[in-house]
């Protein structure tokens, strides 16, 4: 009887004691967690602060005298401050003056490398000369405590032309959103514009192997770090983006996703919505003269990018005369006119607008966004509907018997805009307008003679 009491005493002092090295585990395994967020927040704000920094001693310092040091190479006669501040004026100093400086003081590899990455710019020169630059950034030990490298590819590669490239291709098979915290680990926060054109690559990767971009652009369009690759002011909290040709590049890459149809339905409204929301700094893509970023954007994917503003306009024809005013003759017409419309402008009455407000979540996805398009009347009865050509703006109304009037820009956007807009009344200005017509018996041969009258043609059929 004793031994079986004593044996039960010793199973239940194993059984203490294991669950105490559990806990023990689970509290080592915590604090090594807590250690380790905490290291990645210090070395994040590290990060943060280094590019701030940076300014404000090269301000301070009389950089020309710092370069005439590396130039004579006196490196031995620069101070303190100043041997810390040459790798930031890498594109100052000669690729063989930066050799021996790094010879003499080899704590500057890290921060070279860094440097580097942040200014990492297809415009720096020829290929041949970031080439070179590469591999000398490539030479920095990679034990250095101050680098940080967790880059799938190394320094050298990384810093080619095809770098973020080779880096997107080594992280395809993982979720865009690991990889963004992949890149931040590395010291690559979302504001560095090496990060955005990873991102970008990743996004033509998915394109170029057929496989759904869905998950990746709604991270993009939802998270707080894809915000600042968006061309939305508000970018993210602390209200810091990514250099634009970074934001030129995602969003580039996202609309060949869009134009390949590898994102779902709704994402695709979504990701429309952004692109022209009212604080974009980018502007309007749906305007005649474009700004400098949406033209670049244009300029890596021409036929993505047209196809992206048809669509915004299409949706907004059939959104006004099937929604708001349910002509579908005069849709089909101006349809045809896909081609040649510039923008669009849809202005819906009270009454129309509170409506389609409460029922919005019973239409299509693609009329949702272009209902969050439109513009709401302060009063009256009838809604509007502005197509913009090129040296013309036309404007339709949603009630049978109001005449389609036409418009110069310049005196439609001085004169009839410029006044401030209330209702469909403040639209119309017979004295002012090039021409107003009425859509009696055979409208549409005279509406198409006119405009052929005004320069404007019919556009190739276009699917719907």
């Amino acid at each position: 009887m004793r031994l079986d009491e004593w044996l039960t005493s010793v199973e239940e002092r194993q059984r203490s004691a294991l669950a105490g090295l559990g806990t023990f585990q689970q509290q080592v395994e915590s604090g090594l967690r807590q250690l380790h967020s905490s290291l990645d927040e210090a070395q994040r704000r590290a990060d943060d602060r280094e590019p701030g920094r940076a300014l404000r001693v090269l301000e301070a310092l009389d950089v020309a005298a710092v370069l005439k040091k590396m130039h004579d190479e006196n490196y031995l006669g620069l101070a303190r401050r100043e041997r810390r501040a040459v790798p930031w004026l890498w594109r100052k100093v000669e690729l063989g003056r930066m050799e021996g400086f790094l010879s003499h003081f080899p704590e500057g590899w890290p921060r070279l490398v860094r440097q580097r990455l942040r200014d990492w710019c297809l415009a720096d020169g020829d290929a041949p000369r970031i080439r070179e630059w590469a591999q000398l950034a490539g030479r920095c030990p990679k034990d250095t405590r101050l680098l940080r490298w967790r880059l799938p590819v190394s320094i050298e590669l990384a810093l080619e032309p095809e770098g973020p490239r080779r880096v997107a291709v080594s992280w395809a098979d993982r979720p865009l959103r690991e990889v963004v915290g992949l890149l931040g680990h590395a010291g690559m926060r979302p504001t560095i514009g090496y990060s955005g054109h990873v991102v970008a690559e990743y996004l033509l990767q998915r394109c170029k192997a057929r496989r759904d971009a869905s998950d990746a652009l709604a991270y993009l369009l939802e998270s707080e770090e894809g915000r600042a690759w968006l061309p939305n002011s508000s970018a993210s909290k602390g209200g810091l983006g990514a250099p634009v040709e970074a934001r030129v590049a995602v969003i580039a890459a996202m609309l060949e996703c869009r134009s390949q149809r590898r994102i779902a339905k709704d994402v695709q409204s979504h990701l429309e919505d952004r692109l022209v929301a009212k604080d974009s700094v980018f502007g309007d893509p749906r305007l005649s003269t474009l700004t400098e970023a949406w033209s670049a954007v244009r300029s890596r994917s021409k036929q993505a990018f047209e196809a992206f503003l048809s669509a915004l306009i299409q949706q907004d024809l059939e959104f006004f005369f099937e929604k708001a005013m349910n002509k579908r003759d005069r849709h089909d017409f101006w349809l045809r006119y896909l081609g040649a419309i510039q923008s669009t402008t849809c202005w819906l009455a009270p009454d129309a607008y509170d409506a389609l407000l409460r029922n919005v979540r019973t239409l299509p996805a693609e009329q949702q966004a272009a209902f969050r398009r439109a513009k709401r009347f302060a009063k009256g009865e009838v809604s509007a509907f502005c197509l913009r050509f090129d040296e013309y703006s036309v404007v339709e109304f949603s009630d049978v018997g109001h005449a389609t009037y036409v418009y110069r820009h310049s005196i439609f956007s001085s004169k009839v805009l410029g006044a401030g807009v209330e209702s469909e009344r403040d639209l119309k200005h017979r004295p002012m307008a090039e021409g107003w017509w009425t859509h009696a018996q055979g409208w549409q041969t005279r509406f198409e003679q006119s405009l052929l009258a005004l320069g404007i043609e019919r556009g190739p059929s276009l699917p719907r």
